[in-house]
Formats: structure tokens, C-alpha cells, sequence
């Protein structure tokens, strides 16, 4: 049975710490799931870009960062995810059905490992018992491999034209994106 790695994100944009998340899982499994969250949500501060924008961003960084490390463009499939559950509702028993659920249906496993550098106690939360036994979780720091990169961040470079900081933050996609229409 093929092991499988997922790795859930708004990716508003995505940028290297998503990157490095997906390259771990690549390497501890044979395929990789990356889910892009959010995706019923834009044009707000915190999800300022629209689903399809994204989507676009996040395969031409992935294909482009697979092809440099020589992994087969097939390791890694790429789905979207909207929103069922609140940011104000941490243990939404449905949302981890619905996350659990598009794993199987588009991987064909029942059990995987999740990918995250968000607060564990939040994440588990969203899955019943008898789910979080079939699921190995993988949490990272984001201040330990990353500085604390985050989409925020690059978001607020963005908007102050601050071109040093997503080339050296972002796969050269999101620089050639935005830094092309400024």
C-alpha cells in the first residue's frame, strides 16, 4: 500500500515554509496530497486572493520545485477545499470528516499522515477517535525552520512592493506573478 503524506493550506500565497512542508512529505511517503483551503473564501485581508489565482500559483510552484528536485511530477496531487467549519470553531467534527473524507476519495487510503505547522492541539481536535487513530500527524515549527514565514507576511511584502522579501520567501512564481503587475 502506498504511503501517503497531506498537507492542508490556504496558501494565500503559497511560499517556501509551504514548500519545505511538502518536500518532507515527499520524502516520508510516496504521494503527496495538497489541499488548498479555503477555497469559497477571497477578497478579504486574510484571504485577499481568489481561489483560481491561487490554484494557478500553487501547481506552476509545485511542478517547478519537483522538476528541481528530480521527483516525478505525478508524486504530488493538488486538490481544493472549502471551508466547512468557523476560524472561531477549533473542533468542527465535521470539518475533519469532510478532510478525511477527501483523502480517501482522492487518494484511496484510509490512513496517511498530516503536515502542519499549526497549534496541534487545535488540529486534532477536528477529528473524531476512531479518525485520529488512522492518521499519523507530522507538526513543524515555523519559527524553527522558517524565521515565522508566514502568508501574512508575504502578503504584507506584497502590498509595500517589497520585492527582496518574496524573492527570497517565495517560489519564483509568486515573485513573477506580482512583481509583474506592480
Amino acid at each position: 500500500m502506498e504511503k501517503v503524506g497531506v498537507f492542508l493550506s490556504r496558501m494565500q500565497p503559497i511560499h517556501n515554509a509551504h514548500l519545505w512542508m511538502i518536500e518532507k512529505a515527499l520524502k516520508e511517503n510516496d504521494k503527496v496530497l495538497v489541499m488548498i483551503g479555503s477555497a469559497d473564501k477571497f477578497g478579504t485581508e486574510r484571504n485577499p486572493f481568489a481561489i483560481d489565482l491561487r490554484k494557478s500559483m500553487v501547481e506552476s510552484a509545485i511542478k517547478g520545485y519537483l522538476k528541481n528536485k528530480n521527483y516525478p511530477q505525478n508524486s504530488v496531487k493538488i486538490i481544493t477545499l472549502s471551508d466547512w467549519s468557523s476560524e472561531e470553531n477549533n473542533d468542527d467534527k465535521e470539518w475533519g470528516r469532510l478532510i478525511y473524507y477527501n483523502v480517501v476519495g482522492n487518494m484511496g487510503v484510509r490512513e496517511f499522515s498530516y503536515y502542519s505547522s499549526e497549534n496541534p492541539i487545535m488540529i486534532k481536535g477536528w477529528f473524531e477517535e476512531e479518525l485520529l487513530q488512522r492518521i499519523n500527524f507530522r507538526f513543524f515549527s515555523r519559527d524553527n525552520e522558517f524565521n515565522g514565514l508566514s502568508a501574512t507576511k508575504v502578503r504584507e511584502a506584497i502590498l509595500r512592493k517589497d520585492d527582496k522579501f518574496i524573492k527570497d520567501n517565495c517560489p519564483k512564481e509568486v515573485f513573477e506573478m506580482f512583481f509583474n503587475k506592480f
